[in-house]
């Protein structure tokens, strides 16, 4: 009975309100577009893959030397998204490339990926500007490079894939925007349409009382409006004053 009662009321929201709950639909989506396409700024990412690998000699020591660069990808981790390796980048990156940015957006540019058990990983770097996200993120595995040969002392890392300028941005997603703007808007313009009929309180049809409420029907009462009715009696006399005067005009010519 409830699932019923509800599918009436959904059917009968949409019939009344269907115009509402398409202009939110529509306002969604003009929404979801305007951000997308003119306020949110397009986003780009570019990799550069490095791997870490010392040369031995030996081959009774070449597996040790193998685990030993893997549990190191931790700590170099740390060293790129600290100021050691990004204090050298960004001023090079000024110097070289005219590319301004404070070491706080570096920190928040950067990110570093890498594979369980692999002597590769990738740092990511995710800038406004397409080009200038490929130039970051080759200038920090450079400083990177030279600061873990004067620091740990060691020369196991080799830049194998250097980034390339993307193609095109990965923010913001503009398909996946507009079916959220179009899911919102008519979501809203149900629950708006779901609070006007919770809130209407008048009486549409009789069914409503004797069915809902189990109240008795005594009959129906016409009901005019009080201009109607006015319009009405002024009709009638405007007719009977006609024809008295029709009456008077003929009796006047007989005589």
């Amino acid at each position: 009975m409830d699932q019923a009662v509800s599918f009436d009321f959904f059917i009968r929201l949409i019939r009344k309100h269907w115009r509402a709950i398409v202009s939110f639909t529509v306002a969604g989506l003009i929404v979801a577009a305007g951000l997308t396409f003119f306020v949110i700024t397009p986003k780009y990412q570019s990799s550069v893959q490095i791997l870490v690998n010392r040369k031995n000699t030996n081959a009774a020591t070449e597996y040790a030397g193998q685990q030993a660069d893997v549990q190191m990808i931790t700590t170099y981790k740390e060293l790129i998204s600290g100021q050691v390796v990004l204090n050298p980048a960004k001023q090079q990156l000024s110097k070289r490339y005219g590319i301004e940015r404070s070491l706080s957006t570096l920190k928040g540019e950067v990110s570093v990926t890498s594979t369980t058990n692999s002597q590769v990983f990738s740092i990511v770097v995710t800038d406004a500007d397409a080009k200038a996200s490929a130039t970051i993120a080759n200038q920090i595995a450079r400083s990177f490079k030279n600061q873990v040969q004067k620091i740990i002392k060691v020369n196991n890392v080799t830049i194998v894939a250097p980034a390339e300028t993307p193609k095109g941005a990965i923010s913001p997603k503009k398909p996946l925007n507009m079916m959220i703007g179009l899911v919102v808007g008519l979501l809203l313009g149900f629950v708006y349409a779901a609070i006007r009929m919770l809130t209407d309180r008048r009486v549409h049809d009789v069914d409503f009382l004797t069915d809902d409420l189990e109240l008795t029907s005594l009959g129906l009462v016409n009901h005019q409006h009080h201009h109607s009715m006015k319009k009405q009696a002024s009709n009638l006399n405007g007719g009977y004053h006609t024809h008295n005067d029709r009456t008077t005009s003929q009796a006047m010519k007989r005589v």
